[in-house]
């Protein structure tokens, strides 16, 4: 049944798929004019102290940078991930110091802004609500060593965790997105990565430790996702197969967890490469695993059922509502079918 939910998976794909900020006007307007004030900020330090101007280097991060962001649901809202590389060492100011600068320059009335243990957050609302928000990740990029290191820790945290953490956040983009050599392999990867993602913010709708993040998804597909293609019989053509992805590779993940302590590990596969589950508590791996299992089992059934309309309200059930439900009146015909066409993915 697998190979007839391909065109449902591909529907389900663009249904999700988060516009990348640089084709998103609204996006892209909103975080250039944050880089605007930041750079209007330092040329007036600059001016104001005699000093020579600090300067940085703006690039995307996280999913946007690389292509796996999903929408989010309707009780979330928007993250835009944005790495600034300061043109200095991490010996010319402490990591708590740049914060204070970009807070400064950023802490305005139309917008919250607020110290987080890896960024600066500038948080904006619509009528009341959180509507999307900007996390400013700022690393020291000019060392000796070649190395970055990110600023880590609050104005309030002890002095132990106010440090400069060597970080690769450039590398871990390359990574992700050149996985495979492939191009239609690299899109699965990403599509496949896009579906757990969503599925993810369904079952751990509560914020904080409790919810995986992610990255680490990202990380287990980096690491376990294998492309599967179905090998059309009547004209030897292949087609990507993404029900059979997908349920290999949460069977693969659900194979992480370790029987001694029923822990899940991965680690983020650049410096620094934290284990990106440490934040998880026992009782909390335990439910991941649960639900792993259970989205497994649904993946399972769907693909040993005959009838595309009964398999695609399973997936529907278990995936949320973007998965579209075939027809009644499609049902037989698909079934007829050989296959139903090449998916289209980003």
């Amino acid at each position: 049944m697998a190979a007839y939910l391909q065109l449902e998976f591909s529907k389900f794909h663009d249904n999700i798929k988060l516009i990348d900020t640089e084709d998103n006007t609204f996006l892209r307007e909103k975080r250039d004019l944050l880089v605007s004030e930041l750079r209007n900020y330092f040329d007036k330090k600059a001016e104001e102290e005699d000093s020579a101007k600090i300067t940085f280097v703006v690039e995307n991060q996280g999913s946007y940078a690389m292509g796996t962001g999903v929408k989010p649901l309707e009780t979330d809202d928007y993250d835009i991930d944005v790495m600034l590389l300061f043109n200095f060492s991490k010996d010319d100011h402490s990591p708590v110091k740049v914060k204070d600068w970009v807070y400064e320059a950023l802490n305005k009335s139309n917008r919250t802004v607020e110290y987080k243990k890896p960024c600066v957050r500038v948080q904006y609302h619509v009528a009341g609500e959180e509507h999307f928000h900007v996390d400013f990740a700022l690393y020291a990029n000019n060392n000796a060593n070649n190395k970055t290191y990110l600023s880590k820790g609050k104005p309030t945290s002890a002095t132990a965790n106010k440090i400069w953490e060597e970080s690769n956040p450039k590398g871990l983009k390359t990574k992700i997105n050149t996985r495979f050599s492939d191009i239609d392999d690299q899109k699965q990867m990403k599509r496949i990565i896009r579906y757990l993602k969503r599925w993810k913010d369904l079952k751990f709708k509560s914020e904080g430790n409790s919810r995986p993040t992610g990255i680490a998804f990202t990380a287990l597909a980096y690491d376990y996702f294998s492309p599967e293609i179905t090998r059309i019989s009547f004209n030897s053509s292949v087609e990507p197969n993404d029900l059979i992805a997908l349920r290999k590779l949460v069977g693969n993940i659900i194979d992480q967890f370790s029987w001694l302590d029923g822990r899940i590990t991965t680690y983020l596969p650049v410096e620094p490469g934290n284990d990106l589950f440490e934040k998880l508590s026992d009782g909390q791996c335990k439910t991941l695993k649960e639900k792993l299992e259970n989205l497994k089992s649904v993946l399972e059934n769907a693909e040993a059922e005959p009838d595309p309309h009964e398999a695609s309200k399973m997936l529907n059930k278990e995936l949320g509502d973007d998965f579209p439900i075939v027809e009644k009146d499609k049902s037989a015909q698909k079934r007829a079918l050989a296959f139903p066409g090449k998916s289209e993915s980003a």
